[in-house]
């Protein structure tokens, strides 16, 4: 991770890499930065010496050791009026916002592993943001709101800054809410003209419950119990889908965001079967072919690459994506396949996917095609 040295700020390294992400989202505010530098790795992040940049940690190119997936977050679907745009570093995702006369705002998810600081060195690195006077920490209690953030108790900061001069005189104000989990600070921010976070800030408390943290893949994997036969998948929710298994494919219990999952293949000669279900596009189709990518060995896609990678596939409706990629398994070291077949459905999206020795992977495609539309209500 890199980060940005501010001219005045005194704060430790965490901090100041906080610093650098979140000073991206300070609406028109000019960024001030004086020296750039590579400093030690948070704890939690992993181990990335030796890592060539632009890789992921583990690529066959690096020659570094290979590291746990990026933290993502999903969630149910986006408020009205917000569109999901490109992020990087430590944004894991990134909104645009329209507001009336032309005006926008900004929203940011952003993690840190591992990261410290506390309340007070964040509020004031926000309030320098908005050229405000720091706060001692006797006055830091009138600033803190208790949010529910995915699911759980979190913090709200609440901070608007003084009037403008010039021609755009409105006030800025950011809203930051904090979660902590499974070693990852999480911050969401919404950043903009104070009228209009006001009038966003509902939809940003709501959009605040509806969130998934996941400090690596969605794919956790669970303690392998015996298998279970093959057939029709019950339903864990309702709405949820059955599916006919072909009878050689050995059910496991499915692991966290899982519906189903299974294996096929015996040895090392090996793939896996998943089913997972996301509200929307589950953080967007580019976020979620990088996380695939990544799981393979591959350096992230460039934007233009997208269509060409996730591909149509009317066999599954209209709207429906095929991805098939290879290169090498980040957690066994071996050369694999993946084919992950996205579906919409209603409000969400279904994501199948098989990934695992080539060829498995290639024997196993037409079967996994046929397990979805074997899919009934």
């Amino acid at each position: 991770m890199t980060r940005y040295i501010l001219p005045t700020l005194k704060s430790p390294p965490a901090l100041a890499a906080l610093a650098s992400a979140t000073l991206l989202l300070t609406g028109c505010q000019k960024e001030e930065i004086t020296a750039y530098r590579v400093p030690k790795v948070p704890p939690g992040a992993g181990d990335v010496s030796g890592q060539t940049p632009g890789l992921p940690p583990g690529h066959p190119s690096t020659g570094g050791a290979a590291s746990a997936p990026r933290p993502h977050a999903h969630w149910d679907k986006l408020p009205a009026g917000w569109s999901e745009s490109p992020s990087s570093g430590s944004r894991v995702s990134s909104f645009t916002i329209s507001g009336t006369a032309s005006q926008r705002a900004e929203a940011a998810i952003i993690a840190f592993p591992g990261m410290g600081g506390t309340d007070l060195d964040f509020v004031n690195l926000w309030r320098q943001q908005l050229g405000l006077a720091p706060l001692t920490e006797a006055e830091l209690p009138k600033l803190v709101q208790p949010a529910t953030i995915a699911g759980a108790d979190g913090k709200l900061f609440d901070l608007t800054g003084a009037p403008k001069s010039g021609g755009d005189p409105a006030a800025e104000r950011i809203i930051v809410a904090l979660r902590k989990q499974d070693g990852v600070s999480w911050f969401i921010k919404l950043t903009g003209p104070a009228a209009l976070v006001e009038q966003q800030k509902p939809a940003f408390l709501s959009f605040l419950k509806t969130l998934k943290f996941h400090a690596g893949a969605d794919e956790a994997e669970p303690s392998a119990t015996a298998p279970a036969s093959a057939g029709p998948v019950p339903s864990q929710n309702a709405g949820q889908p059955a599916w006919t298994a072909p009878a050689h494919w050995k059910q496991l219990p499915p692991g966290a965001m899982q519906a189903a999952k299974y294996t096929v293949g015996e040895g090392k000669t090996v793939a896996e079967v998943t089913a997972v279900f996301l509200g929307g596009m589950g953080g967007g189709l580019k976020a979620n072919l990088d996380r695939w990518r990544g799981q393979i060995g591959l350096a992230p896609s460039a934007a233009n690459e997208v269509d060409q990678q996730a591909k149509p596939f009317d066999a599954l409706g209209a709207g429906a994506r095929i991805v098939e990629i290879s290169g090498t398994d980040t957690k066994a070291g071996a050369p694999a396949d993946m084919v992950v077949l996205v579906v919409p459905s209603g409000a969400g999206t279904w994501f199948y996917k098989l990934m695992g020795d080539k060829s498995v992977v290639a024997k196993e495609k037409d079967a996994l095609v046929a397990f979805v539309k074997s899919a009934k209500p």
